[in-house]
C-alpha cells in the first residue's frame, strides 16, 4: 500500500512549486515594466490597448493601471515567495479574463499560463518562500 508521502520521492513539492513561481516572473515583470510609464503612469499604448479589449464596467485606464502594475506586484510577490496562493488565484482569474474578453484565440498560451497559476492557488510556492517558510516555523 502507498503512503501518501510516495509522491514526493520522485520531486519534492518544494522544488516544483518554486520552478512554478520563478517562470512566472520574468514574463510578468519584463511585460509590466515595458507598459509602465513614468510613476504610477502606463503608456499611452497600454490605454489604447485596453480601450479595445471592452471589459465591461471597468474603465479603459482603470485596466490598464490594473494590469501593468498587478503584474509587477506579482512578480514581486513570487519573487520573495509571499502570498504565492493568492497570486495564483489573481493570475488565475486573469487568466480567464483574458479568455474571455481579450485573445480567446491564444487559448493554448492561456491554457499554460492558468495551469501554472492553479497549481500555485493550490499548492502554494513551495517551502522555500516566505510563506513556506512562516508555515514550517508554525509547525
Amino acid at each position: 500500500m502507498a503512503t501518501s508521502g510516495n509522491h514526493d520521492r520522485f520531486m519534492p513539492d518544494w522544488i516544483v512549486g518554486g520552478v512554478i513561481r520563478l517562470s512566472l516572473v520574468p514574463g510578468l515583470w519584463f511585460w509590466g515594466r515595458a507598459n509602465a510609464g513614468g510613476g504610477p503612469d502606463v503608456v499611452p499604448e497600454a490605454i489604447q490597448t485596453a480601450a479595445r479589449w471592452a471589459i465591461p464596467v471597468i474603465s479603459a485606464d482603470q485596466i490598464a493601471l490594473l494590469a501593468v502594475w498587478g503584474a509587477q506586484l506579482a512578480a514581486l510577490l513570487l519573487t520573495i515567495g509571499f502570498l504565492p496562493r493568492f497570486v495564483g488565484l489573481a493570475l488565475v482569474l486573469a487568466s480567464a479574463t483574458f479568455a474571455w474578453w481579450v485573445a480567446p484565440y491564444a487559448w493554448t498560451s492561456i491554457v499554460v499560463f492558468g495551469a501554472l497559476s492553479f497549481y500555485l492557488m493550490v499548492r502554494g510556492g513551495g517551502a522555500l518562500s516566505v510563506d513556506g517558510a512562516i508555515a514550517a516555523t508554525l509547525r
